[in-house]
Parts: C-alpha cells; structure tokens; sequence
C-alpha cells in the first residue's frame, strides 16, 4: 500500500486523508512549524542559496561548501556533522517521520562508495538522535551546478546504493522519484518502446531498497516549453502505450506487500493530482 504524504498545498480526492506532511528543510529555511508528523525535505541543490538566515549562520562548513551558490552535498564528513546539526536545530524536539536526502555531485565524491564513507557519519549522528527516522535518499537529475552531475540517478547507480547498503548494513533506504529517473535517460518521449520496457524491468530488483515513491507530471506551457511538476501521467507520457505500460509495471513492482510513503510532487492543480491518483487506484494501487 501507498502511504499518502500532503505536498505543499495540494489536496487528495476526499477519500484519502494523508497524516504526514512534507515540510521543507532546505539551507534557506531558518524555522519549520509542524501540525503532526511530517517529512523533512532536505537541501536537493537545484539552484543557489542566499545562506542569509540566523541558523545556517552557525554552520559555516555547509556555507563554505559551495560553488557559485549552490550547495555542495556531501562534501566531506565534517560537512555531514553539520549536516545532522543543522537538521536537529531546524526539527527541535520534533522527531521526523522521514528525512530525505539527496546526492552529491560528480566532481568532488568519484565514487558511490566515497558517498557513503562521508554519510554514514551522518547516519550515526542522527540515527542517534532519531531512532525511528526513515533517511531516504531520493535519484536527482538536473541542477544548474556546473563541474559535475549528480552521482546518483540512473538505475544501475540505485542498485550500487543498495549493494553498498546490504554490504554496510546502513538504515538508508531509497526514495524512487520516477520521472527524475526516466528524466537521467532522456526522458519517455526520446526513448524507444524497447528501451523503455527494458529501463523499468532493470529495476524490479530495487524493491526492497524502496520506502517512498515520487510521481508528478510535465505539460507544455502558453510558449511550447515543457514544465515540471505540472500536469498529470497523460501530458506527462504522451503516448498511451507507455502510459499504461507503466502503470502496469508499477502495479507489479508495488505488489509485494511493503508499504511505501507517495509524493505526488505536483505543483499545477488538485485536478491533476486527482487525476494521477485515479490512474494509480484503476491499476490497482491501494492507499492506506
């Protein structure tokens, strides 16, 4: 069963009532508010930050970690010390239900391994601290930094994480944000049928590693140009084949009685969120 989780201000159809909210926790947050249990959505290093506020002032390895602005995750282990600071003096005494993370770049962390040599600091700290904590780590794909690229986003860089998370018997586990994924393979609408198929059997073996699902659209805007986060699996596929084949593939993948948290990180409309859970409940995917 899907676990629903409230993104920003869009509502489910009225017969799901999500109990835990995503709130933001990203390097220009100074305070976070939350109403009940929650998913801290961490720095995912898009774009630059003003590193302006009072709280972020007192971690000056993060601040100094940075290239043209934007945050460089996962520099070095003292990087993540401030790391899980930071996190425990944004929540407080607030426990989160999940932390989310996200990877660090290409041109300063060579390897998946030197990744989690540098996390597992951070694990420790905040498994500590957070006993009960999901930490997620979400595949990201696009970014303005320049010099390197995320170095966790296509599959078979998911399927190393989860062989050095078996071989290090890390509490990580993994946030899968499909349309990033098919986005670091250029996207359903450049790939073949063939390719297509193949990209998404090649990850049946990740189920296990699983604990969240990301899912939103894309639709063309006024100008032609495709907008993220917008729209639903319709303007987002463009082709019914591949629509219902990955509805059908995901169906299949979640079909092995562990629950999972759902994002449906939609920014458009409550229609099209709407829409996206209807697609989702006539293929057979159950909310809790």
């Amino acid at each position: 069963m899907l676990i629903p989780v409230n993104y920003h201000k869009r509502h489910y159809p009225p017969h799901i009532r999500p109990h835990i909210f995503e709130l933001a926790g990203h390097f220009d947050i100074e305070s976070i508010s939350p109403r009940g249990p929650f998913s801290l959505h961490t720095e995912y290093s898009y774009g630059k930050r003003k590193f302006s506020n009072k709280l972020i002032s007192a971690f000056q390895v993060i601040i100094k970690s940075t290239k043209e602005g934007v945050p460089q995750l996962w520099f070095s282990e003292k990087w993540a010390l401030e790391f899980s600071s930071f996190i425990k003096a944004l929540c407080k005494d607030n426990h989160p239900e999940i932390i989310e993370i996200h990877p660090p770049f290409s041109d300063y962390t060579p390897s998946i391994n030197d990744f989690i040599e540098v996390y597992r600091v951070f694990e420790t700290e905040i498994m500590e601290h957070y006993p009960k904590t999901h930490i997620l780590l979400e595949n990201r794909s696009g970014s303005i930094y320049s010099g390197g690229k995320f170095l966790i986003s296509k599959g078979k860089d998911l399927r190393e994480l989860a062989e050095l998370i078996t071989s290090r018997s890390l509490h990580l586990r993994i946030t899968l944000d499909l349309p990033q994924l098919l986005t670091s393979y250029a996207g359903p609408q450049k790939l073949s049928q063939e390719s297509f198929i193949s990209i998404l059997h090649r990850q049946n073996t990740l189920a296990p590693f699983i604990k969240s699902i990301h899912l939103w659209g894309k639709k063309k805007s006024s100008n032609g140009r495709e907008v993220a986060h917008c729209g639903d699996l319709t303007t987002y596929f463009s082709d019914n084949d591949k629509k219902n084949f990955f509805l059908n593939w995901l169906s299949e993948f979640l079909d092995d009685g562990i629950d999972r948290f759902f994002v449906p990180e939609v920014n458009s409309s409550n229609e099209d969120l709407e829409s996206i859970v209807n697609d989702l409940e006539r293929n057979n995917i159950k909310f809790r």
